[in-house]
């Protein structure tokens, strides 16, 4: 896996998608991280690594566990999706998720999921 590679493509996908949506967004130089700034002040990061982990946050507030994960790095969680599990805002309850930690595939749906959260 090529963590960079997926960054890219998560990026290409956003700005072509989402730009309208978009206030800056970020690819990090040093680290495997894009970051993406909504104008409804939602904070998004998105981290490959190079072992086919992923992690996409997004922080809708300043208040704490006021934001949600998607990501694949732990395999603690009795779901049925394991080891791609969903931290639902409030970070208080795992679900399954939809994610499979590739590009082309979540970044529609983790875009979806984002602006729709970030409404209410």
């Amino acid at each position: 896996m090529d963590s960079r590679k997926n960054l890219e493509l998560a990026r290409k996908i956003i700005i072509n998608n989402y730009n309208d949506f978009i206030r800056d967004i970020i690819l990090d130089k040093e680290r495997p991280v894009l970051k993406v700034v909504f104008y409804r002040e939602v904070y998004l990061y998105l981290r490959y690594n190079d072992y086919g982990e992923y992690s996409y946050s997004a922080i809708f507030s300043p208040n704490p566990d006021d934001q949600m994960r998607f990501d694949n790095y732990d395999d603690i969680w009795d779901i049925k999706t394991r080891p791609h599990h969903f931290h639902i805002r409030g970070m208080q309850e795992v679900i399954d998720s939809p994610m499979k930690g590739e590009p082309d595939h979540d970044i529609p749906i983790l875009l979806k999921f984002v602006l729709d959260y970030a409404k209410k």
